[in-house]
């Protein structure tokens, strides 16, 4: 029996099987992977340099910008000093000029109520200066002497512009009475009435100033500030019927009174002043 028991026991040692031994991973040195990230961040860093460069290569260089004409336009014939001037007058006696004999009768004492008066010279005075521009592109001065304002484009300037320029007498009041509010300034005192007359005696100041500069043009602050408006001779086309053909007909009345129109030698001495 203890044969058979040690034969039986080294068959059993024989069919055990034996583990293969674990191949350890090859350890890289610390070195050579810093070297390897290094090399990366490098090519990275690169491609992002190289790629606005490229983009900036690429963009077209910028065209400069054409200077835009804003000279009258051949199709427009300039207007008359003689309607230049009468147009003028009678905007300012639509505008504002009305106004004046009432305040002369106020300030002479006497016990007259201007109520009527007042509201009548507003609606002539909103007529003018937004009812008319809005619809015709033109006011009462600009009918009675046959022209009218025209912007580079060959087309009316908005109504606003018309609006600006019958301010110029509140305006300059308003920068006036701006010195008196300075001369009597306290510390304390809202200063937004002060801030507001000086804008406008600036604007008065401005508009008196571009005027002198560009004279020969006609050219003041509301017409620089719109972009080139000219004022030009205009050709009714005599389709206009009811109160708009009595507007019209009123350039022929002063026509033939000689008020606002030019003489020949006239027309062609201010063309060439011009």
């Amino acid at each position: 029996m203890g044969l058979l028991d040690r034969i039986d026991e080294e068959e059993s040692v024989e069919e055990t099987p034996v583990a293969e031994p674990v191949k350890a991973k090859e350890s890289k040195p610390r070195r050579a992977r810093r070297a390897k990230k290094a090399a990366k961040a490098e090519v990275s860093e690169s491609s992002d340099e190289e790629a606005p460069r490229s983009r900036r290569r690429s963009r077209e260089p910028r065209k400069p910008r054409e200077k835009v004409d804003r000279s009258l336009s051949k199709d427009f014939e300039r207007a008359g000093t003689a309607a230049f001037s009468f147009r003028r007058l009678i905007d300012f006696i639509a505008n504002i000029g009305w106004s004046l004999p009432i305040i002369f009768i106020m300030g002479s004492g006497s016990n007259f109520s201007p109520t009527y008066f007042l509201l009548g010279g507003l609606l002539i005075t909103v007529l003018n200066t937004v009812v008319l521009p809005i619809q015709f592109g033109r006011t009462l001065g600009n009918f009675t002497t046959r022209t009218t304002f025209v912007r580079h484009t060959g087309k009316n300037p908005a109504f606003f512009f018309h609006l600006l320029k019958a301010l110029f007498l509140p305006f300059m009041m308003a920068g006036l009475f701006s010195i008196q509010l300075g001369l009597n300034f306290e510390k304390g005192d809202s200063p937004i009435g002060l801030v507001i007359c000086i804008i406008c005696l600036l604007i008065v100041i401005a508009d008196i100033t571009i005027s002198r500069i560009r004279k020969a043009d006609r050219q003041g602050l509301w017409e620089t500030a719109f972009m080139g408006v000219h004022l030009v001779k205009y050709t009714s086309s005599g389709e206009s019927t009811g109160w708009l053909k009595r507007l019209e007909s009123s350039g022929d009345f002063f026509e033939s009174r000689g008020w606002g129109v030019d003489s020949e030698g006239g027309d062609e001495s201010d063309e060439s002043s011009d």
